[in-house]
């Protein structure tokens, strides 16, 4: 008895892309990118990500060209799926002021 070989699924295949450079400052298309790349290099589809997320392809489509308008709850929905996180970096730190000789350590 002959057996068939495996069906190809239809549809493309996923290209990676490239991760941008993410010690450049912060831009909502360079996050945008980011995700582009996570997702591309995992070999998942638009679709497949959007579907599994409960949101809409075109919002997914204008999460990865950094359009700022999209929600914040889908940005993180997207980017918890795909397992990134953000860093948040203050750059107007100022540095500890004196202490007052009172206890105020905070752990």
């Amino acid at each position: 008895m002959k057996t068939s070989p495996p069906k190809q699924t239809l549809g493309r295949v996923v290209k990676s892309t490239e991760m941008p450079d993410l010690c450049q400052d912060f831009s909502s298309v360079q996050l945008g990118k980011a995700i582009t790349a996570k997702r591309t290099g995992m070999q998942l589809k638009l679709t497949d990500v959007a579907s599994t997320l409960s949101i809409s392809k075109p919002t997914l489509v204008k999460i990865e060209k950094g359009d700022p308008r999209v929600t914040f709850s889908n940005l993180l929905k997207v980017m918890e799926y795909l397992g990134l996180s953000f860093q948040l970096i203050a750059d107007d730190i100022l540095p500890p002021s004196p202490s007052s000789g009172a206890d105020d350590d905070w752990f």
